[in-house]
């Protein structure tokens, strides 16, 4: 008689898991998250940098790539290239594979009043609820953006985002913003980058 009721829990416990599959609690020096997702290491962004003034849309897929242990943390081959493009966008890695991962560009809704928050923020929720980081475009300043990856959350589900200082000079420091949802929709929305694993890594970070 009790079985339909140990059927449901299991269920709903089911559900629970999947839902938390992607994150690890708070790691080390997670930067406030309390939940990240699995496999952030701290270490590996401190150890990266941004080696031109505007490279920062290579820097973060660079980042992404180590953090899934696509690439070492030696590796800076799409900065190299891109160098100081000024005239660049996440257009230019849009349907790309590199190492493994299928790049997407999402969101290109203009950002005004009618730009869809809820399902941008719904898509990253997905995106990290499956165990991978989302790359975005944040306002820095007048006409100024720069690129983060969102990498986890914060005890009342805000995002949490980390990047690298952006410009030669400083680009070796370390960055962590939180509250990217109020940003976001002071912003009145932006693009994000998010992938597809077609692999598993070659090797370790």
């Amino acid at each position: 008689m009790r079985r339909p009721a140990v059927h449901a829990t299991l269920v709903i416990l089911s559900f629970f898991f999947l839902a938390v599959a992607g994150f690890a609690g708070q790691a080390q020096d997670s930067g406030g998250a309390t939940l990240v997702v699995a496999g952030f290491d701290r270490k590996i962004v401190n150890e990266h940098r941004q080696l031109f003034d505007s490279s920062c849309i290579p820097m973060t897929i660079e980042l992404v790539l180590k953090l899934t242990g696509r690439e070492p943390v030696g590796y800076f081959g799409l900065q190299q290239a891109w160098q100081d493009k000024t005239n660049g966008s996440f257009a230019d890695f849009d349907g790309k594979t590199l190492s493994g991962l299928t790049f997407h560009r999402r969101f290109t809704d203009p950002r005004n009043k009618d730009f869809p928050l809820k399902r941008l923020f719904g898509v990253i929720d997905k995106e990290l609820n499956a165990g991978r980081y989302v790359i975005v475009s944040l306002q820095s300043g007048a006409n100024q953006w720069h690129m983060h990856v969102i990498y986890g959350k914060d005890a009342n589900g805000d995002f949490v985002a980390i990047t690298k200082s952006g410009s030669k000079a400083t680009g070796a420091q370390t960055v962590v913003v939180k509250h990217v949802k109020d940003i976001l929709t002071k912003m009145n929305g932006t693009d994000i980058l998010t992938y597809e694993l077609h692999r598993p890594p070659k090797r370790k970070p």
